[in-house]
């Protein structure tokens, strides 16, 4: 038997830009934009670094550091914690997030509505995926505020990944069991793991299910952003990346 595992690709910072509609991120995020985090976010966040001129290892410490940056943006971290991760100052870490967000502008507001809506009931309709899903919070003091702040962040991001996925197996079930002689081994959050007769059949498994990763990504978000994906073809789970 062989295993492939297709990958839905920055899953969760596609749902991102398009629930926030920021342009500058559906734009990058767009085929043929490049990566977003090397092509897009690393001049803007260091716009003083001669980013050509870079050594591999700068360039994947400086890709680091803004990855750390989106993602610890996307679970409500701030400067001092982010700065600690990465091993630099809070400064340092307060000018890379500032220059992102001056630039994702549209981001950074649809950030600070989630962080409202968290605390205020009256607001808590926006916090409602695409697919149905709202958020729930226990009772909100003082102690816990920020952490269902950042909780109410990572939700719609996360929820909604999740629910491409699910809904994308699925759809795909019937024609891998009965087309492929295939079956759904696992989801993983962005992930589905399938266990095929042999690596012919794993590949053709691969590419229709990323078609349908798209497909699935346009009757929830129409053409804003396409949900992209990658696959690999294993005989065993620990020899796929």
């Amino acid at each position: 038997m062989t295993l492939v595992q297709a990958d839905l690709s920055q899953a969760e910072l596609r749902v991102m830009a398009a629930l926030s509609g920021d342009k500058w991120m559906l734009n990058a995020l767009q085929e043929g934009q490049g990566d977003f985090f090397d092509s897009h976010m690393m001049p803007i966040c260091f716009p003083q670094v001669d980013l050509l001129g870079l050594s591999p290892v700068d360039h994947k410490e400086f890709r680091t550091k803004v990855k750390t940056v989106q993602y610890g943006l996307a679970f409500g971290r701030q400067a001092m914690a982010i700065g600690i991760e990465l091993g630099i100052s809070v400064h340092e870490a307060q000018d890379i997030i500032d220059n992102y967000l001056n630039t994702a502008q549209e981001f950074a507001l649809w950030r600070e509505d989630v962080m409202a809506a968290a605390t205020d009931e009256s607001k808590r309709d926006f916090l409602v995926s695409p697919f149905g899903r709202r958020f729930q919070s226990e009772v909100i003091t003082k102690k816990n505020k920020s952490n269902v702040e950042r909780e109410a962040l990572s939700f719609l991001p996360q929820s909604t990944a999740s629910d491409i996925c699910l809904t994308t197996a699925i759809r795909v079930h019937p024609v891998i069991k009965s087309e492929y002689n295939s079956h759904i081994v696992s989801l993983v959050h962005d992930a589905i793991l399938v266990e095929c007769p042999n690596p012919v059949v794993a590949n053709e498994v691969g590419k229709m299910i990323q078609k349908e990763f798209r497909k699935t990504g346009e009757m929830v978000f129409g053409d804003l952003v396409p949900f992209l994906s990658a696959y690999d073809v294993g005989d065993s789970w620990g020899a796929l990346s």
